[in-house]
C-alpha cells in the first residue's frame, strides 16, 4: 500500500483493542508493520535495529543521553510507562512526524496519533519527556558515532562456527530436533500477536505457555537455540536461551554502554559468537 495510509479493518481491531481512546478512523500510517525496529529505535531515528534499554526510567536515560537527550520537563520525545520501575514505549514529535506524535507500536504499524490517545493499560501514560541537551543545527539527527561506525559492520559467522553449530546439533536426536522445533515455532508464531504485537520489550515473549514449554525441554535445546539465534529475524529467542544458558554465557549490556546502541539484533550476534568461542 502506498504510504501514508489509514488503518485497515483488521489494523483498526488490533489498535483499538489495545488503544482504546485511539481514534481509530483518523490515525494515520506512515509505515508498515515490521519487527525489524521498535518504538525506542525510531524515537532516535533508527530503522533497522530493536532497541530496549531495559525496564526503568533510569535505563533510558542513559540510552537516549548517548543521543545528546536529556530529560525536560517538556521535550520532542515521550517515554511511556505504568512506574519508574516499567518502562513500555516512546513516541516522537516534530515537523516531519504529523501535526502530533508518532509511535512504532511494537511490531505493529508507525502510526501518527494524539499523546493521549495511546494511555490506558498496555502502555500506561507518559512518564518523561527528552529534549536536546544542546542546539541542534541542521535537519538530520545526529546518530553517535559509535552507531555510524557499526552500522558499517557486515555481522557474519565463519565456516568453522557455522560448522560447529551443526556438529551439536547432529548430536541431538532426531526426534528431540522435531519436537524442538515444533515447539519454538509455536512460541515464534506469537511474538506479534495479541498484546505482544504493541510491546517493545523482548522479555515480553517470555510470559507465554509456549515458551514455558519450549525451554522445559532443557539445556539440550541450546544449540538449537543459537541456531535460531544465527538468524538475526529471531533475535527475541534470546529469553529462551538466557533461562537455560550458564550465566557466563549470557551477555546483559547496560543501557550506559556504547553496545546497546547495536540493539537486539547485535546482542543476539554477541551472543552466538560469546557461546561458539567457549566452544573452542
Amino acid at each position: 500500500m502506498a504510504l501514508p495510509r489509514k488503518l485497515t479493518a483488521a489494523e483498526k481491531v488490533i489498535f483499538h483493542n489495545d488503544f482504546p481512546l485511539l481514534d481509530v478512523d483518523f490515525t494515520i500510517v506512515t509505515d508498515e508493520p515490521t519487527g525489524a525496529y521498535n518504538c525506542i529505535s525510531w524515537t532516535v531515528g533508527i530503522t533497522n535495529y530493536w532497541h530496549w534499554p531495559g525496564s526503568t526510567l533510569a535505563n533510558f536515560d542513559s540510552f537516549y543521553s548517548q543521543f545528546g537527550l536529556m530529560r525536560k520537563t517538556k521535550g520532542h520525545v515521550a517515554a511511556w510507562g505504568h512506574a519508574d520501575n516499567n518502562m513500555t514505549h516512546g513516541c516522537i514529535s516534530g515537523p516531519t512526524h504529523g501535526p502530533c506524535w508518532e509511535s512504532k507500536c511494537g511490531s505493529l504499524a508507525r502510526i501518527q496519533h494524539c499523546l493521549n490517545e495511546l494511555n490506558g493499560p498496555v502502555y500506561g501514560h507518559v512518564i518523561a519527556y527528552y529534549g536536546w541537551k544542546r542546539i541542534i543545527v541542521g535537519p538530520n539527527f545526529p546518530l553517535p558515532k559509535y552507531l555510524i561506525e557499526y552500522m558499517k559492520i557486515k555481522r557474519v559467522y565463519t565456516r568453522e562456527e557455522i560448522a560447529t553449530v551443526r556438529d551439536l546439533i547432529k548430536a541431538i536426536p532426531a526426534a528431540r530436533v522435531k519436537n524442538f522445533e515444533a515447539k519454538f515455532k509455536a512460541w515464534k508464531s506469537g511474538w506479534h500477536k495479541g498484546s505482544l504485537s504493541s510491546s517493545s520489550d523482548p522479555y515480553a515473549r517470555a510470559a507465554t505457555g509456549e515458551f514455558r514449554e519450549l525451554t522445559a525441554m532443557g539445556k539440550e535445546i541450546i544449540p538449537l537455540l543459537i541456531n535460531k539465534l544465527m538468524d538475526e529475524s529471531n533475535f527475541l529467542a534470546l529469553p529462551a536461551y538466557e533461562k537455560l544458558a550458564d550465566k557466563k554465557l549470557i551477555i546483559s549490556i547496560d543501557a550506559r554502554d556504547e553496545k546497546v546502541l547495536e540493539g537486539e539484533q547485535g546482542r543476539a550476534y554477541r551472543t552466538v559468537k560469546l557461546f561458539l568461542s567457549n566452544r573452542r
